[in-house]
């Protein structure tokens, strides 16, 4: 049986900036196995490919009811099609029962994790506003912010304290000095999901070359079962090989074959659905493990506009609104960030077909216990998903949104605002393996080593208290450039 200094589970957000940390630090004789459960597609593949990935994704586990939760099994993962917005978090999302009495506390704070959102943007090359945030900052961001929409501008003026442009990972054509990128900049034609020109950041175009190293091996087509353990020790790992090229398929279930390897050090950097489940086919759970299934609630508008057209922005979300988002109305409610769009939406009124804006409220909500993955018991190879509902505290802001859009753009020169339903998904997956400082509570602890296991890592959105507003790859990726260079101070 081969053996590893590392063996990494997956390639996405979570693995690849845990392996870009790792490598930076690691001897050059190190060995290190990636296991991917995709294939490897080129950039033209995948735009041609766009919401297929999801369902083959769909096929890799079952649900117990109708919710549904997206992700990309190729490599590179959702950072193929994610939409790209990269806020952080709040300093106060990480202490919402401290400040707020509400939810968990995480076992670290803002600052400690500031430093690695900075090494994380600079990787990705953000376009930020560097002087205008809602977060404290050490350092500027890569490039400058892109440019706003009319409507945005005048939201600008006017709710200055609130209102910021949106940090994106899409590539701007001003870069700050010193700073460059390969990517072309935003052609805002507004298919961000799968950007047909490749500006925006993905495992692919920014840190393929991690899987080129030398000391890396990369094996696709593999289906992670389990972690082996001795004695409170992290072994190995065990997997089902697939032939990648039939990766989803019948015949790729059929051409499966029992695998194994031993490692020094093993870290989970699968989503929140997988990493569970690895968790429990490996006989360590806890009561802990599995539960805590989130995300974030998504309830678009359309603002019309009298004598403002809002067809003319830099990137496609440009705009971020936090006059919900924060501070002292979280002890009654959750938290609302608004998305602000410049992608057009006509109107069908003459002489305002452009006078229009979309929008997205954002709603954290408080994970609840039985919200969770198990381990399908007629598949025991795949994950199941049990969700029933968000949670009161989530509630008490949708039953709001409509009201609290008209406070935000009362001083606008507005016809109407128009409210839909709250949407299936917002495409991201957190909990389920939550950090704490309390091994009854948690699974794993502040730089998302296993409490039991203490040579385990797992990574990324499994590891989420809370989920907050914010789109949660930035912190993801800044969560695991802290773990990685933490294994070696």
């Amino acid at each position: 049986m081969a053996s590893y200094d590392l063996i990494l589970v997956g390639t996405s957000f979570a693995a690849s900036f845990f392996l870009q940390e790792y490598l930076r630090q690691a001897k050059p004789n190190a060995k290190i196995l990636v296991l991917e459960r995709g294939r490897r597609r080129p950039h033209s593949d995948l735009v041609q490919m766009r919401f297929d990935l999801r369902k083959i994704g769909n096929r890799t586990f079952k649900r117990d009811g109708k919710k549904p939760w997206w992700y990309a099994p190729t490599f590179g993962g959702t950072s193929n099609m994610w939409y790209g917005n990269t806020p952080r978090m709040l300093p106060e999302d990480f202490e919402l029962h401290r400040r707020y009495g509400q939810g968990v506390d995480w076992p670290l704070s803002y600052d400690e994790l500031e430093p690695y959102y900075c090494d994380a943007e600079a990787l990705m090359t953000i376009a930020g506003p560097s002087d205008h945030t809602p977060f404290p900052r050490s350092r500027p961001y890569p490039h400058a912010a892109h440019p706003l929409s009319n409507p945005e501008k005048l939201l600008a003026e006017t709710h200055g304290e609130d209102f910021y442009a949106c940090p994106t990972a899409r590539a701007h054509h001003a870069p700050r000095p010193g700073i460059a990128t390969d990517r072309a900049p935003c052609c805002a034609s507004f298919v961000c999901n799968f950007c047909p020109i490749d500006s925006k950041f993905t495992v692919q175009n920014g840190l393929a070359h991690l899987y080129d190293d030398p000391r890396v091996t990369l094996t696709l087509g593999a289906v992670v079962q389990a972690v082996s353990s001795t004695n409170g020790v992290a072994t190995g790992v065990e997997w089902l090989q697939e032939q990648p090229e039939a990766h989803g398929t019948a015949a790729a279930i059929k051409s499966r074959k029992d695998k194994s390897a031993r490692g020094e050090l093993v870290a989970l950097g699968a989503n929140a659905l997988f990493n569970p489940h690895i968790l429990l086919r490996s006989d360590l759970d806890d009561g802990v493990v599995g539960r805590y299934l989130h995300e974030q609630i998504g309830i678009p508008a359309f603002i019309h506009f009298d004598g403002v057209e809002g067809f003319n922005g830099g990137t496609s979300c440009t705009g971020h609104h936090y006059r919900f988002a924060r501070g002292e109305v979280r002890r009654e409610r959750a938290a609302m960030l608004l998305e602000t769009f410049t992608r057009i939406w006509l109107r069908m009124v003459s002489g305002k077909w452009r006078d229009n804006m979309r929008v997205t409220g954002v709603i954290e909500d408080i994970p609840q216990a039985e919200n969770r993955v198990t381990v399908d018991p007629s598949d025991p190879t795949q994950p199941l998903t049990t969700y029933s509902t968000h949670g009161a505290y989530a509630q008490a802001s949708i039953d709001r949104f409509a009201e609290d859009l008209e406070l935000m753009f009362k001083d606008l020169p507005i016809d109407k605002i128009v409210v839909g339903k709250p949407r299936a998904s917002e495409g991201h997956i957190l909990g389920t393996a939550r950090m704490g400082n309390d091994p009854a509570t948690s699974v794993v602890d502040g730089d998302q080593i296993h409490h039991k296991l203490r040579n385990l890592y797992v990574l990324g959105g499994s590891s989420f208290v809370t989920g907050s507003v914010a789109n949660p790859s930035l912190t993801i990726a800044a969560l695991s450039l802290r773990s990685g260079r933490r294994l070696f101070s």
